[in-house]
């Protein structure tokens, strides 16, 4: 008979129980992971029309004005900042969901690994309920870091390369576009502080790691430039 962790017996009907919420479970971590990669894709699609506008914003502000002219007969001045207000609006939406979805997905591992160290229980010395745990970190430690990482860290970089390039785009066309651009602003700082908020969600104690030794060894070097200087003036 099975022990949870509280030592106590894990019955039959309690067993299986847990194997369907393990299920059930597992079911709602594949859906958010579905939805995750969706919001990626979005993303990535966003990301290329923001790129596409720095260096032609003519040309796209133009062909996504011809679209809207001949399929929903409405008329859109070129000029306007129209397109671009949207694509902000587009990314901080997008962006604030898949930030939502990743934390969440996070979250999940953690609670599905403890039903799996649980339920393994029962067989032990085999790999039975380890799908998600041990026998994928086992067979695969370097790729599912990469990927971790690329999800977590280097995807929201490009994010907020990607913004801080268009903003400074449009900051120099401020005289041209004016108060048009405010919505640009808001939602920019919007998508700043959602991905940094992230990054600290899933890094901080790394990131606060790497200040903390920074601060560190400022301080070593304050010190020693300080002994330096008393040796000097005693010289």
């Amino acid at each position: 008979m099975q022990l949870n962790n509280d030592g106590k017996s894990l019955g039959e009907a309690e067993f299986n129980n847990l194997c369907s919420h393990y299920k059930d479970t597992y079911e709602i971590h594949l859906a958010s992971i579905k939805q995750r990669d969706i919001l990626f894709y979005a993303l990535l699609i966003i990301l290329a029309f923001f790129s596409l506008q720095v260096t032609s914003t003519a040309l796209v502000n133009g062909a996504l004005t011809q679209i809207i002219n001949n399929k929903v007969g409405v008329i859109v001045d070129k000029g306007s900042n129209l397109f671009g207000a949207l694509l902000w609006l587009l990314l901080f939406g997008a962006s604030s969901k898949y930030f939502q979805i990743v934390v969440q997905i996070e979250r999940q591992y953690d609670y599905i690994h403890h039903l799996e160290d649980v339920l393994s229980g029962r067989y032990g010395g085999t790999r039975v309920f380890t799908r998600e745990g041990k026998s994928y970190l086992e067979k695969y430690p370097l790729f599912s870091k990469w990927i971790w990482f690329l999800y977590t860290a280097a995807f929201p970089a490009i994010i907020l390369l990607s913004i801080s390039l268009r903003i400074k785009g449009e900051i120099n066309r401020i005289d041209v576009l004016g108060f048009e651009l405010i919505p640009s602003f808001v939602c920019y700082f919007l998508v700043v502080i959602s991905t940094i908020l992230y990054l600290w969600k899933l890094h901080g104690a790394f990131l606060l790691k790497i200040v903390n030794s920074c601060i560190y060894q400022i301080k070593r070097s304050l010190e020693t430039l300080t002994r330096q200087g008393g040796h000097w003036r005693n010289w």
